[in-house]
């Protein structure tokens, strides 16, 4: 427990949480030799993508101080064999469940900075200079980056748009935007919960704590989900899970101030 005992947070109040007795191990499948520790970890979750997983590996940045985590949940497909093919790459295996999934990277993860990224979400050597200057700054606890959505039509750019105004405004990204985290202030909010919608709970929870940075260039994700399932349709739901999950917050006690790391 070594690495989270020297790990007091920097954030008034808040002590680094321990991750054990979460229930839910990671099974390390491979390991590399440990090598200087990383300033970021990138911790990407992954569930049968097999389909877009050698694009969206081979377009990741690589430097001496970035390592690549991604964390299978179960996949049935040939995931694990497309990601076999790049060696940079640790692969780690955990219970299905986006939270949990990435709360298993992190407990692997070398870095002091933690960068969770959707296999749909494209991160460029652009974004990792953006966020090396951003880390240099003790100030910046957490944050993201602008969001651009893919293929640019006219509704998902005025998406994309209202989603920037969104986290300018409130300070408030989605998981689609590449959330970073500090590693301190990651452990001390004990992660992120295993409940949907996992990355909002999380910057909810970062708000309390510090002030989100937003970071330029924006990152390009996929509009898939519109484009299979509609456009009013998918804004509709996205809008309506958002009220449903503030509702939750302010009225139950469903969502704790921890996550379940």
């Amino acid at each position: 427990m070594d690495w989270l005992t020297k790990g007091t947070s920097r954030f008034s109040g808040l002590t680094s949480h321990s991750p054990a007795g979460s229930g839910q191990p990671a099974e390390i499948a491979e390991f590399s030799a440990l090598g200087p520790k990383p300033v970021i970890s990138l911790i990407l979750p992954v569930l049968n993508e097999a389909p877009i997983l050698a694009g969206a590996l081979s377009g990741l940045p690589r430097a001496p101080d970035l390592e690549i985590i991604l964390v299978d949940g179960g996949s049935t497909d040939a995931t694990r064999e497309v990601a076999g093919r790049f060696p940079q790459v640790r692969w780690v295996t955990a219970p299905r469940g986006r939270g949990g999934q990435m709360n298993a990277g992190a407990r692997v993860a070398r870095g002091n900075f933690f960068i969770f990224l959707h296999i749909d979400t494209v991160l460029t050597t652009d974004h990792l200079s953006a966020l090396r200057q951003a880390v240099l700054d003790p100030r910046v606890g957490a944050g993201a980056f602008e969001l651009r959505l893919t293929p640019p039509t006219l509704f998902l750019r005025f998406i994309a748009w209202g989603a920037n105004w969104r986290g300018r405004l409130f300070r408030l990204p989605y998981g689609d935007q590449a959330i970073f985290v500090r590693r301190d202030l990651f452990l001390a909010l004990g992660g992120f919960a295993h409940s949907h919608p996992e990355d909002l709970d999380l910057v909810l929870r970062l708000r309390r704590l510090t002030r989100l940075s937003l970071l330029t260039p924006p990152v390009n994700s996929s509009g898939r989900r519109w484009l299979q399932h509609g456009n009013l349709r998918t804004t509709g739901y996205h809008w309506a899970f958002l009220i449903r999950h503030l509702a939750e917050r302010l009225l139950t006690r469903r969502w704790p101030r921890m996550g379940q790391l």
